[in-house]
């Protein structure tokens, strides 16, 4: 019965980490965006890739690329968001 509060716990550590991460791309869409900045780097990000797939149509529209820029051990990648006009 343990092991499956270690695996619930596991999926919930996940899953907040997926949803931190979602919010610093976001961010970053938005900073940019806003002409705030005209790139930033989101980095050390542990599930960049699913967080690309999920926010580059929503970026797009705003006029904004994400690039990832993957880790040599595979481990995660850090994400840059510019102006389409910049890249």
């Amino acid at each position: 019965m343990n092991g499956g509060r270690r695996a619930t716990s596991a999926l919930d550590e996940t899953r907040r980490q997926i949803a931190f991460e979602m919010r610093n791309v976001t961010g970053a869409v938005a900073l940019v965006a806003s002409g705030g900045a005209t790139r930033v780097t989101v980095a050390g990000l542990r599930f960049g890739e699913q967080v690309v797939a999920q926010l580059q149509a929503e970026a797009a529209a705003e006029g904004i690329r994400l690039e990832p820029v993957y880790w040599d051990d595979d481990a995660g990648c850090d994400v840059i968001a510019r102006k389409i006009d910049d890249a």
